[in-house]
């Protein structure tokens, strides 16, 4: 626990969180997209199986609820996404991909797996294996932290 107390650990978590970014996005295929970056992570997110709120939705992505509005209007005006009132709490505003919107995911998916396998091949065995292994705990231990995050912002939105 003592590495988290320092930047140390903090600053490797924002690396991986770069390097990752930078890997998966320059595999994307934009070609032809009428939407940003942010919109495709949305979209991403969204892959997950998930519906989320608005103010889940911005919090995955980043950004502002007033942004995140934004973003997900003209990807509701593409058809990718859709939006609805919470049948519990007509307040809440909740969107979905589309089934459009989930093929384009499965598209883009399928072609940068084509890129970054090409990438992957250029390491050596031993070292895909420790990639991949360590892949496996980091992604364990990074939905762990997930969860504990919802919780914690559910716990906000509860108190407000």
């Amino acid at each position: 626990m003592e590495r988290w107390t320092n930047e140390d650990g903090i600053q490797k978590l924002f690396e991986i969180f770069l390097a990752s970014q930078k890997l998966i996005l320059n595999s994307l295929d934009y070609h032809g997209m009428r939407f940003t970056r942010y919109q495709f992570c949305l979209m991403m997110e969204l892959s997950r199986g998930r519906s989320l709120t608005m103010s889940q939705a911005a919090a995955s992505i980043g950004c502002s609820k007033e942004q995140a509005t934004r973003l997900v209007s003209a990807l509701v005006e593409s058809g990718y996404i859709e939006r609805f009132h919470s049948e519990t709490n007509r307040k809440l505003v909740i969107i979905r991909l589309t089934e459009a919107g989930e093929e384009l995911i499965r598209h883009e998916k399928a072609i940068a797996r084509e890129k970054m396998k090409e990438d992957l091949n250029g390491l050596d065995a031993k070292e895909r294996d420790i990639f991949f292994k360590t892949l496996e705990q980091f992604t364990a231990v990074l939905k762990r932290l997930e969860e504990l995050e919802e919780k914690r912002q559910e716990g906000e939105e509860i108190h407000r």
